[in-house]
Formats: structure tokens, C-alpha cells, sequence
């Protein structure tokens, strides 16, 4: 009877054991719920403008994690991470580094010169918008072992500069390969694969995925993801300040609305110019809990007010020429079914 009380007591601790990190991770919580203000910069990453992020009010921001003085990618140190992880009043916001799932770059460490004239066969197209970057079969083994799973991979590369986490852009990319659901389900499983691999290194990795949001009806891709962003929501999907058609307004938030009720943070971002749709845009995603930025659409600077001005930082800024007075109503006599 004795014996018995003590095999009892061992394999109890050996469940508590086992049971203990599988609740911890259960119970992990989303970094990204506390960050109520956010901004996007891809380029000028020097320290100067790592001084402007730092002194910015924003809770979460999303950079590259290389800068490239005088055309030479480098990855950003630890050092200078985390200073900007540190807010003016002495606070924590979150900072996490860009990078792509669905196309190659020509900026990349992992570009290999030949591919300038023969590039494989596993890469597409260059992207019109953004020169140098190029569609990738995501599928394919040979891209996923660039982007994780080894110790050379981008993954480890941006784990060891210190980041809080992940912003995955490109997730859309099985648009541009026939967007059928084996294309989808590639693109979500590569994504699940990927998030596995990054929190095997970092636990508290967080994971905000750009646009896609058509993977959020599958639920194994929301558990694995912390939130998502949203581009050109309302207005800009022709790269102009235009409202969009009410037939991609429409799904996008309901997809994003599913996927909020399920834990997950919402963030979006508009490039407008104009405040009046600045500010008609913002009090309806406020109403909807998304959290909005309004940035220059070539992200090379951070707008902490007012919304963005076009100059020489912002070479790509569409075009204006939206209604203030039409989109209102429009707004507020579609959105509300929302």
C-alpha cells in the first residue's frame, strides 16, 4: 500500500511536469493587446532616425532589422534594439523586425550574386512597387530553410539582434499563384512551421502577420499567430486616397472581427493624406478596436501625428483625389454594418 501511494505521488509529478509548460504556453499572453498606438519605418535606420523612433510615443513599432550605411546591409545590434525598445517616460514598447514570407530580396545577405542574371526556379516575378524584390514558391524547401530552421537562417538572424518579434509580410503572396486553397493552406502551414521554429528559439516571440486575412479561417494558423495588420483596409487598395469597394471592405473586417474575438490584436494602416478622411477613418476603427497608423506609403519615415506628408522619404505616395464629404456617408452608411 505503500509502495502504491509512492507511484501514485511519482507519476503525478511526472504529469505536473509535463502538463505545466504545454499550460504555460496555453496561457501565453498576446504582447500585442497592451499597444494602443503603432508605426511602421522600413528605411533610414541610422542612428538619427534611431533617435526619433526611441523618442516617439508609440507602444509598438515595426522596423527592418538591417540598416545599410552606404549600401552595406548590417544587422542592427542588440544595443540598438533595445534602445529602442525604451520610451520617453522611462517605458517598454515593443519592438519587432519586417521581414518577408513571400518574396526574396535582392538586399539580403542570402542573395546570391548569379541570381542578378539566372535566377532559380523557384523565383518569380519582381514586385512593380517595391524594385529588387522578387515572388518566391514559398512551398519549396529550399526558400523555407532560408527564412528558419537553421542557425544562418533570417530568423535566427533577427532572434539574435534582440527583437520582441516578427512582423510577416507576404503572406498574401498565393494571390499571385492562382489563389487556390492549396496555395492557402501552403502559405498557412509554412507560417504555423515557421512560428514552431521561432518560439523553439524564443518563447515569448511575438508573431503579427500583414494582410492575408483570408488564412484566418483556419484554426491552427490563428492559434499560432499573436494579430494581424491590416493594409489599405477602408481606403487605397488602387493607391490612391479612394475608398475601397464595399466588396473588400466588407469580408476584411468581418475576417479581422473573427479573429479578434479570438484573442488575436488588430492593427491597420492608411496611407491618407487628407485629415478629414484621416480622422473619419480613425473614429470608426476605434469604434471597431483596431489599432490605425497613418504612415507615408514608402515607410521611410515614422508620422507620430497629423498623417503623413509626401516628400523625398516617401517616393511611392499614390495619389490624392478622394471626396471627404462622399466617403463620409459612404462610411458611415456601410461601415455600421460592420
Amino acid at each position: 500500500m505503500i509502495v502504491s501511494r509512492w507511484v501514485y505521488a511519482a507519476l503525478a509529478l511526472a504529469v505536473a511536469l509535463v502538463v505545466e509548460p504545454l499550460g504555460a504556453e496555453a496561457q501565453r499572453a498576446n504582447p500585442f493587446l497592451k499597444a494602443k498606438t503603432w508605426a511602421f519605418q522600413l528605411k533610414n535606420l541610422e542612428a538619427g532616425e534611431q533617435a526619433k523612433i526611441a523618442a516617439s510615443p508609440f507602444d509598438l513599432v515595426v522596423i527592418d532589422s538591417e540598416k545599410f550605411p552606404g549600401g552595406v546591409e548590417t544587422p542592427l545590434t542588440r544595443e540598438e534594439v533595445e534602445r529602442m525598445k525604451k520610451k520617453p517616460d522611462g517605458s517598454r514598447r515593443l519592438v519587432i523586425a519586417y521581414m518577408s514570407a513571400g518574396e526574396t530580396e535582392n538586399y539580403r545577405f542570402y542573395w546570391k550574386p548569379e541570381w542578378n542574371k539566372n535566377r532559380p526556379a523557384w523565383m518569380g516575378k519582381e514586385n512593380k512597387q517595391w524594385p529588387g524584390n522578387y515572388l518566391a514558391q514559398y512551398w519549396q524547401p529550399v526558400w523555407q530553410n532560408i527564412i528558419f530552421g537553421n542557425p544562418n537562417s533570417f530568423v535566427d538572424r533577427i532572434i539574435n539582434s534582440g527583437f520582441d518579434g516578427f512582423y510577416v509580410d507576404r503572406a498574401d503572396a498565393y494571390y499571385y499563384y492562382g489563389d487556390t486553397q492549396e496555395r492557402r493552406s501552403q502559405m498557412a502551414d509554412f507560417i504555423i512551421k515557421m512560428t514552431n521554429y521561432m518560439r523553439s528559439k524564443k518563447p515569448d516571440v511575438a508573431i503579427l502577420v500583414q494582410n492575408a486575412e483570408e488564412l484566418l479561417d483556419k484554426p491552427d494558423y490563428v492559434a499560432a499567430i499573436d494579430g494581424i495588420a491590416k493594409e489599405d483596409l477602408i481606403f487605397g487598395i488602387s493607391h490612391s486616397e479612394k475608398m475601397n469597394p464595399v466588396s473588400d471592405i466588407e469580408p476584411s473586417t468581418a475576417l479581422l472581427q473573427k479573429a479578434q474575438k479570438a484573442g488575436k490584436a488588430i492593427f491597420v494602416i492608411e496611407y491618407l493624406r487628407q485629415q478629414a478622411n484621416i480622422d473619419l477613418v480613425k473614429k470608426r476603427l476605434d469604434a471597431l478596436g483596431f489599432v490605425m497608423y497613418v504612415g507615408p506609403r514608402g515607410l521611410g519615415e515614422l508620422i507620430a501625428s497629423g498623417g503623413p506628408r509626401p516628400g523625398p522619404d516617401d517616393p511611392n505616395p499614390g495619389k490624392v483625389g478622394a471626396e471627404p464629404g462622399k466617403v463620409k456617408k459612404l462610411i458611415n452608411k456601410v461601415l455600421k454594418k460592420t
